[in-house]
């Protein structure tokens, strides 16, 4: 997907955006009844009309939404203020984006303004006489169809206000966004790039201009640059990466003058922070955030984190086992990209589970449990960084747990998946 559908999805996906479309709906409704008057001032013989109905009835039922929806739409937006917050304070501020990009909240929040500017300025039209009668009637027909309407959008809202915010509801949006960020990456994780570690010694470096962190970039417009110039293009970090004024954002081989690195240049989208889209770290380091709120003394509370861990599990397992199943993206052989780690990936979804779970005998066995899920899954890529993370839980836990008791029937646990002697011999010696 190009920089410029990056950037116009972010503007749809923003709060503002739908309360914007309809207030524009509503005004042009209002507006349609208005041509119609002007249209037809005299011409339409009443008689023939389905029913009519006087200004003064239209006026009443447009005074009762204009009303009720301005004292509705401060109730919800204080609401939903309400519900951020809770989820900033009890699982964690990433994944607050997560909620605001809600379609429920944002179409609720967005029927109720919506109604709101539809009832002011079909009152002020109506005070201003310039409606005819069947202006008043397609008003009248338009109100009734609006109450329907914000009916429906309260059913919703008391629906979706009984479990946005919940730290579970939390913890699925960011599984949903990890796993559609995998399933961006293609089949072999380089979103359709060559794989290539090494850069050559005659490579021109294209640095970026910012300060902040890779969000986005456009192999397919890399691709067509890089035909066009003659050009091999390798990317030395991936989404997710920190990046500087000294940072090359990639390396390019052949001629390319300043022009060209420029349009290179736009390929690349750099922001403030990290985002879900295309970074799938980010999605596995925001469910450890979640995880460790939640073994927090002020929240104390292991079964999330317990939670969280099965489902780091299942992403990572899902992401090996159903890679045959996704679909690859597009090839472009004159671009190359830093292979994915799979250490790297792996470290993010249970670092804080490893370093704030070791106190727990609980949470301790689950990360165990699912290490060696993993091991099981994916034993080339990550048996290895499996088996270190253990040792390192074991170390841990040795050295903070205070019961014997508990120290043994971890050690129990260890061997029982496969976390053999050898890691328990040398955690235990170091103590």
């Amino acid at each position: 997907m190009g920089t410029f559908w990056v950037l116009f999805r972010r503007v749809v996906r923003a709060l503002w955006f739908l309360p914007a479309m309809f207030s524009v709906a509503a005004l042009v409704v209002v507006s349609a009844a208005i041509l119609v008057s002007s249209w037809f001032p005299f011409d339409v013989e009443v008689e023939k009309l389905p029913f009519t109905i006087s200004a003064d009835a239209v006026e009443s039922i447009l005074t009762i939404v204009a009303s009720s929806m301005l004292a509705v739409a401060v109730f919800a937006l204080s609401t939903l203020v309400a519900l951020l917050n809770n989820v900033s304070q009890n699982a964690t501020p990433r994944a607050v984006p997560l909620i605001v990009a809600d379609r429920a909240a944002q179409t609720a929040i967005s029927i109720f303004i919506g109604a709101f500017l539809f009832s002011v300025v079909g009152i002020i039209g109506l005070s201003a006489g310039i409606y005819t009668e069947l202006g008043r009637i397609i008003l009248f027909s338009s109100s009734i169809f609006v109450v329907l309407i914000v009916v429906w959008a309260l059913l919703r809202w008391i629906s979706e206000i009984s479990r946005i915010g919940r730290v579970e509801e939390t913890v699925e949006r960011a599984e949903k966004a990890t796993w559609a960020a995998l399933k961006r990456m293609g089949r072999a994780g380089q979103f359709g790039c060559k794989a290539r570690r090494t850069i050559p010694a005659d490579a021109k470096a294209l640095n970026c201009n910012e300060i902040g962190y890779l969000q986005h970039f456009d192999p397919a417009a890399l691709q067509s640059l890089a035909c066009e110039h003659d050009l091999e293009i390798h990317l030395p970090i991936r989404p997710g990466a920190y990046v500087d004024s000294q940072t090359p954002l990639a390396w390019v081989e052949g001629e390319a003058d300043e022009a060209c690195m420029s349009d290179l240049r736009r390929a690349f989208l750099v922001g403030s922070r990290r985002t879900f889209e295309y970074d799938p770290g980010f999605g596995l380091v925001v469910l450890g955030e979640i995880a460790q709120r939640a073994l927090s003394p002020s929240l104390n509370d292991p079964k999330t984190a317990i939670h969280v861990a099965t489902v780091q599990t299942r992403l990572l397992s899902g992401w090996e086992t159903k890679r045959d199943a996704l679909a690859e993206a597009q090839q472009h052989d004159r671009v190359s990209l830093m292979p994915l780690d799979d250490a790297q990936m792996l470290r993010d979804a249970f670092d804080g589970l490893i370093t704030d779970g070791a106190e727990s005998r609980e949470v301790i066995n689950v990360v165990l449990r699912s290490l060696h899920t993993l091991q099981k899954s994916a034993p080339q890529r990550l048996g290895g960084p499996a088996k270190q993370l253990a040792a390192e839980l074991l170390e841990r836990s040795f050295d903070t747990l205070a019961h014997e008791a508990d120290i043994e029937a971890v050690r129990e646990t260890a061997v029982s998946y496969g976390f053999g002697h050898a890691q328990i011999a040398g955690s235990e010696a170091t103590h």
